[in-house]
């Protein structure tokens, strides 16, 4: 993925004719020289474009981008009579490129078609809905290659944050199925998205946490999803690791792997702690300190470890390949302090390989203690 910023200002259907204009630069990789724009997954075919047109805004806003001072467009696609009505409702995907490798993917929604939980709803599962809908959709998309036509698992669903512009995505012959261990919210997900896309599916799964689920009958390490055997193409999960165990994790992974598919792609956000995020926390940078130790991870509230867990990389990463899935991407995020990063938490981006998984070893206690003696 190349880095590129932009802006989609505007959409507009007229007829079968499908009209975006806005701005896209690279920088550092040159000028961008194609679009791929998609409905609902499906790529559209090109009518006209009008390329690197003059933007001397973007040029005095922006001027370290590559061709900031001509990188403004105006582009027409072609509608088929069912997209005509399928573009008021349906997730607009713009994606440039360069010499064919991808930038940063734009998203539009012309008109949503579900309610907004309430900010009481939202607030239990973190700061933020839409917003952060959308922005996950285009990492789906853009990290893991998110087909419209995907079997999807949201593991930790909430109140259907991520399923809200999922829905409007993803093909009604796609399936969606998500669990979380809130009642409240599982009931308003299922109340009020499920009647208008009957393709999605929440439950709720009575696990126990301390944190958010102290009733719960069953034991992290001990649920087994409700699924069968490889009945899924991609796997997510966001701000569901931040607040497990690692024993759990392990758990959680081993399920990944029995009901996903070959070649199954999964996203996980989580903290990790490594040679970067260890001395932001020393320096009182990060938003948690994850200096705890807990349950072969690290928490910053040793009285509630659950509110914020992170795990050493190189274990993590580890549990991942014991279980033969093969690391594809990690983008670090800001939690810790650092400068540079594409979300608020990590994000790790993982495929389920051809190989067997191998046999899990527990974290090295040796290594582990060195790591509490010197904090790195």
């Amino acid at each position: 993925m190349i880095e590129t910023t932009g802006s989609l200002d505007a959409v507009k259907v007229e007829g079968d004719t499908l009209t975006l204009e806005g701005w896209s630069a690279t920088r550092g990789a040159g000028r961008i020289d194609d679009f791929r724009v998609s409905l609902r997954g499906r790529d559209l075919p090109l009518v006209s474009g009008d390329r690197d047109r003059p933007s001397p805004d973007v040029k005095a806003a922006h001027p370290s981008l590559d061709h900031a001072d001509a990188c403004r467009f105006r582009l027409k696609y072609r509608l088929d009579p069912a997209q005509v009505a399928e573009a008021e409702t349906g997730v607009i995907a713009v994606t440039p490129l360069v010499q064919g490798r991808r930038g940063k993917v734009h998203i539009h929604l012309a008109k949503t078609s579900l309610p907004e939980p309430s900010v009481e709803d939202i607030n239990m599962i973190g700061v933020g809905f839409l917003d952060v809908s959308k922005e996950f959709l285009t990492h789906f998309i853009q990290l893991a290659d998110l087909k419209s036509d995907a079997d999807v698992l949201d593991v930790g669903c909430g109140v259907g944050r991520m399923a809200y512009m999922l829905a409007h995505y993803l093909k009604p012959e796609a399936r969606y199925e998500g669990f979380d261990i809130i009642d409240q919210l599982v009931n308003w997900a299922s109340a009020k998205i499920t009647p208008s896309y009957p393709n999605f599916h929440f439950q709720k799964a009575d696990v126990y946490n301390k944190h958010y689920n102290p009733q719960g009958a069953f034991k992290a390490e001990e649920f087994r999803f409700p699924y069968e055997d490889e009945s899924f193409d991609f796997i997510f999960l966001t701000s569901v690791f931040t607040h497990m165990f690692g024993k759990d994790v392990r758990h959680y992974l081993d399920e990944f792997r029995r009901v996903l598919r070959p070649g199954g792609r999964c996203l996980t956000t989580c903290f990790l702690l490594n040679d970067e995020s260890r001395p932001l926390i020393r320096a009182k940078r990060s938003t948690f300190e994850l200096v705890h130790p807990v349950g072969d991870g690290y928490t910053s509230n040793p009285a509630d470890p659950e509110d914020a867990i992170g795990f050493d990389e190189g274990d993590l990463l580890g549990w991942l390949a014991e279980r033969g899935f093969e690391v594809e991407g990690k983008h670090y995020g800001a939690w810790c302090g650092r400068p540079n990063f594409l979300s608020f938490q990590d994000v790790l981006v993982y495929r389920k390989g051809d190989l067997p998984a191998q046999r899990p070893t527990p974290p090295s206690k040796f290594r582990k203690a060195l790591r509490d003696l010197f904090g790195s």
